[in-house]
């Protein structure tokens, strides 16, 4: 009975000393013990091992309309190809088309309630009703047609004109509008020299720029310098015989700026509208390409920008 009891308290005692130590096992020799993490920081950790969410999509960027095709689709033609085919264009045929262009400044022309100017006084000049449609296909700003606005766009703007050619009370060409459609801006032109500040076909003095070379050693796209050595051009496009000094020979057809022949041979051009170039003077233009027709044939030539006279 004694050995029972004993035993008894030997039990016991095992299981006291067995609950009073740590659930958690001790940590060994040279093992670091393990932090416990509280759920704030559970959550926090499987944050940062989830995959990061995509930025915000942008919407889809909106492709910048083709010029060339905007206008094909309108059917438009440049507003100095207008003057080209106008005997096609006339207000009083019923007829009409659609140019294109930039919108350039109104047009001054002199007072006319002003008097008569002193000598040598330029006369004041006012605005008139009508704006300079700029050609901005070829010419380097020197082409550009009359245009009726009332308004309808401002300066600057490149824009498509329904309408068609009407005279004025001065018999002069002007293109009625009818309706206005903005288009697509041009390419930035690649010609070095400076635009015309307005449409013009009259001569202008200036200097030789740099590195102009006579037109029989031009290449393509140069400044070159010639005089006129022929008769003029009975048609437009036909070319000017140029060489580097009166009394050679011809050693190119030069066209200029708009210069090629109308539609169905029928030009309504008028004297403002065309170049006067006089034989034995100097002048200078940039050039496109040379184009060789063989070596007894001149070579032909289109020019980029306006003549300048050389003084």
């Amino acid at each position: 009975m004694r050995r029972s009891r004993l035993g008894l308290v030997a039990i016991v005692a095992a299981l006291a000393a067995c609950q009073g130590k740590s659930k958690d096992p001790e940590p060994g020799p040279g093992t670091a013990s393990t932090p416990k993490l509280d759920a704030a920081q559970v959550v926090a950790g499987d944050a940062a091992l989830l995959p990061p969410e995509d930025a915000p999509k942008k919407p889809d960027e909106v492709e910048a309309p083709d010029p060339g095709k905007v206008i094909a689709e309108l059917g438009a033609i440049s507003a100095w190809q207008a003057v080209i085919d106008r005997a096609q264009l006339l207000v009083r045929r019923g007829q009409h088309g659609i140019v294109y262009g930039r919108v350039g400044p109104v047009i001054m022309i002199p007072d006319p309630m002003a008097g008569p100017p002193d000598a040598g006084v330029k006369p004041p000049l006012i605005a008139s009703p009508y704006t300079w449609l700029v050609d901005d296909t070829e010419g380097n700003g020197t082409l550009g047609i009359r245009v009726k606005l009332d308004g309808k766009a401002k300066e600057g703007e490149r824009v498509a004109l329904d309408g068609a050619w009407d005279l004025d009370d001065n018999r002069a060409w002007y293109w009625r509008v009818t309706a206005v459609q903005p288009v697509p801006a041009a390419a930035p032109s690649d010609i070095k020299d400076p635009p015309a500040p307005v449409p013009s076909h009259t001569i202008v003095n200036g200097d030789l720029p740099n590195g102009a070379r006579t037109i029989t050693v031009a290449r393509d796209g140069d400044a070159v310098y010639f005089q006129i050595v022929g008769r003029a051009p009975t048609t437009e496009g036909d070319g000017w015989q140029v060489a580097d000094e009166l009394g050679d020979t011809t050693f190119a057809l030069l066209n200029l700026p708009g210069e090629r022949p109308s539609y169905g041979g029928q030009d309504m051009r008028q004297p403002d509208e065309k170049w006067v170039l006089k034989r034995g003077q100097t002048y200078w233009v940039r050039i496109g390409k040379l184009r060789k027709r063989g070596p007894d044939k001149p070579v032909l030539i289109n020019a980029r920008t306006a003549p300048v006279r050389v003084m």
